[in-house]
């Protein structure tokens, strides 16, 4: 405590004064939606896109492709914030997202599988027989 000649020692705040007195923490994160980490396989021939949902069941979640995209959307079944428990902060959320994810060449629409394990939904897509590397073998004449 500081104190001055003359005057009465200043008196500490208490916690919970400290705590209405600081500006509010528990904001949105700056980009909210679904991340994504995005690599190409080993063999160059497809990619591998990982997804954090935490929370989400298999059927809550729904991937849409065509040619040269592919869409995720989560439709949470729990959409009510005040269910469950009294948070602080929350930034999982509860709300449905979407993410469009572009390919700089055709994939295989066809051969796209998706697997959701530990929160983190794991999308293998097959690069398209276009973008493919092929080696032809000439045959011999009869």
């Amino acid at each position: 405590m500081k104190t001055s000649i003359g005057s009465a020692p200043e008196k500490r705040p208490n916690v919970e004064q400290v705590i209405e007195m600081r500006p509010p923490v528990f904001t949105d994160p700056a980009n909210p939606g679904l991340l994504a980490d995005i690599y190409e396989s080993p063999a160059r021939d497809a990619y591998v896109i990982l997804i954090p949902v935490p929370g989400l069941k298999p059927d809550e979640i729904v991937i849409e492709a065509d040619p040269y995209s592919l869409t995720v959307t989560t439709n949470p079944a729990q959409t009510q914030p005040n269910a469950g428990p009294t948070y602080l902060q929350r930034e999982i959320s509860l709300w449905p997202l979407s993410r469009k994810l572009d390919f700089p060449v055709e994939i295989d629409t066809d051969k796209v599988q998706a697997t959701l394990e530990n929160g983190i939904l794991q999308i293998q897509v097959p690069k398209g027989a276009a973008g493919k590397h092929k080696i032809i073998r000439v045959g011999q004449a009869a």
